[in-house]
């Protein structure tokens, strides 16, 4: 055991936050409004406008995955424990397949709408 009871294989250096990074949250949504650019969000927490976030839309049988800018941050619900937020997406990033399968899916609702 070392000095002052520290059980660490290695001592920790304080940083003070002079170094910046990213946390991806793990957290259910509901898409409430999509389209081939973004999304609106029903959530029970409020992401950083201005943040980055790694989305798994659930698209019929399959999933997608993309990387959107959150835009807007609306909270909803009457109450603490039971708010919601609205949050809206951007789409940044998403591959070539996985806009195809957007595609073919809002196509279909699209369809289906009429």
């Amino acid at each position: 055991m070392q000095e002052g009871g520290e059980r660490r294989r290695y001592g920790r250096v304080r940083l003070d936050g002079s170094m910046a990074g990213r946390a991806t949250v793990l957290a259910d949504f509901k898409v409430v409004v999509l389209s081939e650019t973004g999304a609106s969000l029903e959530m029970s927490l409020p992401l950083a406008l201005g943040s980055q976030c790694d989305l798994t839309l659930s698209l019929s049988h399959v999933s997608v995955e993309l990387t959107g800018l959150v835009v807007h941050v609306e909270p909803t619900g009457s109450g603490p424990e039971h708010e919601r937020y609205v949050v809206g997406v951007d789409f940044l990033v998403v591959d070539a397949l996985d806009r195809g399968l957007l595609e073919s899916f809002l196509e279909r609702e699209r369809r289906r709408a009429l």
